[in-house]
């Protein structure tokens, strides 16, 4: 095999390895529609690639990069579980790919054998580097996409069972490494950024939550590891709802109303700030309001919780609760099924702080968590919600009959303006 100088130190991830853990974040495995649905998005991922790289004659800047590599990366994964889904390993499709490379590259034919590794067809590449002109770019982006028209016409996952299909599969894998390197791409990265990207959406079993953020604090700098906000719905003179929050009989904060003219239930809305806590150890705003700021690090104090963080989370629950509001406030969504565009939305609005470490699959956890116990509150009107760090759990309970205060109603006052009439006392004023 082909292993250059260059490649040679780098991670050795195999085509064995990466579909066991690439497979356990397939979500269609089992299911009827499993074959097409897979190779749907195939297709899709293909015409991402071409869309993004539609200006073939021209290098790449560094965004369009990292969305071709996003792509190619989704691609591969795709190819791998329809390649499943056919009775057939991603190493007999690379066993497969390689000697189709070796044929196109005019390479000194050997048959491959044993275990592949991405590090082989960069290495492939890297022997073959003055053979890839660049006015090539346009046939192999073509290849690929006439080689993906062929994976749709097949009619059922029983054609693809062949020595023939085989033979399209591996096609289509050496078209992406070609891909890869005609745009200065290493396909070992490709495929090591795409596990990174699903496991830190679907993760691996056992994986365990990121470590707290302020472990290394004086208690008196953390948040606490457990404790309980109680939330009280009270009415306005005008009817209105506002929620009050309680910590201990200590209020926190501002009362809070919909700030909505068809009530939504945004009153309720520093539940999130408190999923955050659970799922994430994060949360400037309750920091701020609790006045647990990291002052021991004055930079930290003022990048991580200052006033921009702040606001920065306020946007990311306010971005989340609108678009909760069009799909029921998640009432549907099952763990591992929200919109990966969503998480990766708020992943990007939290970059370059401490949170940006926690991987997707935290994030929803939070999301789903906290509009679960939004939706109780509601039903409830108020209620006690109870967050446990070490648990990294959020929990909601009723609060007692005898522990619930009046409902104020205060009574309308009169409005009088300028100086009170002499038949009016001050009181009655």
């Amino acid at each position: 095999m082909f292993i250059s100088d260059e490649v040679a130190s780098k991670p050795d991830l195999s085509l064995f390895e990466y579909q066991e853990r690439a497979s356990a974040s397939n979500q269609f495995r089992g299911t009827p529609e499993a074959f097409n649905q897979l190779r749907y998005g195939f297709f899709g991922e293909v015409g991402g690639i071409l869309a993004a790289i539609k200006k073939s004659k021209r290098d790449l800047g560094p965004a369009e990069q990292a969305n071709v590599t996003e792509e190619l990366g989704d691609a591969l994964w795709y190819l791998t579980t329809v390649a499943i889904e056919c009775n057939h390993s991603l190493n007999e499709i690379g066993l497969t790919a390689l000697k189709e490379l070796q044929r196109r590259l005019e390479v000194e034919h050997t048959r491959p054998t044993g275990n592949v590794t991405f590090n082989e067809f960069d290495g492939l590449i890297a022997f073959c580097r003055s053979k890839l002109a660049a006015d090539s770019r346009t046939a192999t982006l073509c290849g690929l996409g006439s080689h993906c028209g062929q994976l749709m016409a097949v009619s059922s996952v029983e054609d693809l069972g062949s020595h023939s299909s085989l033979d399209l599969l591996g096609s289509l894998l050496a078209d992406m490494v070609l891909v890869c390197a005609q745009f200065n791409l290493e396909f070992a990265r490709v495929a090591e950024a795409n596990l990174q990207k699903f496991e830190s959406r679907w993760p691996r079993e056992g994986t365990a939550y990121r470590p707290l953020f302020d472990n290394t604090y004086s208690e008196l700098e953390q948040l606490p590891r457990r404790f309980t906000m109680r939330f009280i719905e009270l009415q306005g003179p005008d009817g209105v709802p506002y929620v009050i929050q309680q910590m201990k009989g200590v209020n926190i904060g501002d009362r809070l109303t919909d700030n909505r003219t068809q009530p939504d239930g945004y009153r309720f809305h520093d539940v999130f700030h408190l999923a955050y806590i659970a799922h994430l150890g994060w949360s400037p705003v309750i920091r701020g309001l609790l006045k647990l700021k990291r002052k021991s690090n004055p930079q930290v104090d003022r990048d991580e919780d200052g006033a921009r963080a702040m606001i920065i989370e306020e946007g990311i629950a306010t971005w989340i609760f609108n678009h909760a509001y069009r799909h029921k406030y998640f009432t549907d969504t099952a763990p591992g099924k929200l919109e990966y565009g969503v998480l990766k939305q708020v992943r990007e609005m939290v970059k370059g702080y401490e949170v940006y470490e926690c991987p997707l699959w935290q994030w929803e956890k939070a999301i789903l968590e906290g509009f679960k116990v939004f939706r109780e509150l509601c039903q409830a009107e108020g209620g006690d919600v109870t967050v446990d760090m070490n648990d990294r759990s959020i929990t909601f309970s009723e609060i007692k009959d005898e522990e619930k205060p009046a409902l104020l109603v205060l009574p309308k006052r009169k409005m009088v303006v300028g100086a009170v009439p002499p038949h009016m006392n001050k009181e009655e004023a």
